[in-house]
């Protein structure tokens, strides 16, 4: 099965769709990265807002980058090597495990390329 297949399937999963999500980040300021072997769909948000990360689009002072999803070896650390430019955080959550989003301080995280 095929990367895009995986995540194709974790959206099904959860009742929404991986090509729409794919669609808003590139038209609407997000990041795609798809390799053989992994995706990742990340923007620029802000930690402090009242809105949850994953509506925020084109933030205008943003803090933090946000994971909204990563499948594959090594798909945070390729982003984390990606980013267009630092940010003091980076956050993520665990969809599956309704898990709220954390934020964690960007250089450290960087530091230790999370595998």
């Amino acid at each position: 099965m095929t990367i895009l297949e995986k995540a194709f399937k974790f959206y099904e999963q959860i009742g929404e769709s991986l090509f729409e999500e794919i669609g808003r980040h590139a038209s609407l300021g997000g990041y795609v990265f798809i390799a053989p072997d992994s995706i990742l769909l990340g923007k620029a948000v802000s930690s402090k807002s009242d809105k949850h990360p994953g509506e925020q689009w084109n933030v205008k002072n943003p803090d933090a980058w946000f994971v909204t999803f990563a499948y594959g070896k090594g798909s945070v650390r390729d982003f984390i090597d990606k980013i267009p430019h630092p940010l003091p955080l980076i956050g993520w959550m665990r969809e599956l495990k309704s898990k709220p989003v954390k934020f964690y301080d960007f250089k450290r995280i960087n530091r230790r390329k999370i595998k």
